[in-house]
């Protein structure tokens, strides 16, 4: 009898890991000790279920004044721009979603964010061009299908403007860019404007808005991306580097998308990573300990 209890138990706790991943209040088997990320950095936001669609990360959120960067309107825009010898491209794309964090009230603390890019939604003006682009030869949307870019520090706060109303600030940005599957540090200025909600702003979207801008340019060798195996079109027919120009704004209110499965709470809790509605003490435990 001994044996056999012996020999249960151990059958039991040789079973325990698997049994702790099948767990959704453990989606790591207890790997990650870090609550807002218990996926141990394998997943960029443990709160983000759906992936393309980026929820704040709490830990963030902590820092200062959530502005969600979704206009239904789809007036946010990057536009990129490609010169070479033989062409040169422009594109766009004005779907861009995220949030960037800010504190209107200690600007010096500086800020962070993500940003999601759909790489199906660029646009070069040619159909034909745009799933080239969008191909496994160049930006391979199947196996990476978004660009991000990750804010991880606002520094050398500048104030340049200020008026009833508003204040803007030249900053700049460190982050990580991960284009085609690579990621790579950048570093680049920009400007950001903080504007109290009013009937002006209301009449662009409701809450205090935050206004960001940036121009950047990125290396195609630093993310892999070459074109098609010996054609030699990178330098040729598409510029080695590429200009990024970035234009936005995001909101204090509520995400616009109520019914939106990344806000399980349908804004009615502040923090849309918490499907408990505040009854959890802490947002990336669902179950309530």
């Amino acid at each position: 009898m001994k044996r056999t209890a012996l020999t249960l138990t151990l059958v039991l706790l040789m079973a325990m890991p698997a049994f702790a991943q099948g767990n959704p209040c453990n989606p790591c088997g207890g790997k990650a000790t870090n609550p807002c990320n218990p996926c141990g950095d394998k997943a960029a936001n443990p709160c983000n279920p759906c992936g393309d669609k980026v929820a704040v990360n709490p830990c963030f959120a902590k820092m200062g004044t959530v502005f969600y960067v979704d206009d239904p309107m789809a007036r946010n825009t990057i536009t990129f721009k490609s010169e070479a010898p033989l062409e040169d491209i422009i594109g766009t794309s004005n779907q861009i979603t995220g949030y960037l964090v800010f504190d209107p009230s200690n600007p010096k603390k500086g800020g962070r964010g993500e940003l999601v890019v759909p790489v199906n939604t660029l646009n070069t003006g040619i159909p034909m061009r745009d799933e080239h682009l969008q191909g496994k030869d160049w930006l391979n949307a199947s196996a990476h299908p978004n660009i991000t870019l990750k804010i991880s520090n606002v520094s050398d706060v500048k104030k340049v403007k200020s008026a009833s109303g508003y204040q803007t600030y030249d900053v700049k940005m460190t982050g990580e860019l991960a284009i085609a599957g690579r990621s790579k540090k950048v570093e680049f200025p920009g400007r950001i404007t903080y504007l109290l909600e009013s009937d002006m702003t209301r009449s662009k979207m409701p809450g205090n808005l935050l206004a960001a801008r940036a121009s950047f340019e990125v290396r195609l060798a630093d993310f892999g991306v070459r074109g098609p195996a010996g054609m030699d079109l990178v330098g040729s027919k598409v510029g080695e580097s590429i200009t990024i120009d970035v234009s936005l704004m995001g909101s204090s209110a509520a995400p616009m998308m109520a019914d939106n499965p990344c806000n399980p709470c349908g804004g009615k809790a502040s923090n849309p990573c918490n499907p408990c509605g505040g009854k959890a003490s802490n947002p990336c435990n669902p179950c309530g300990g």
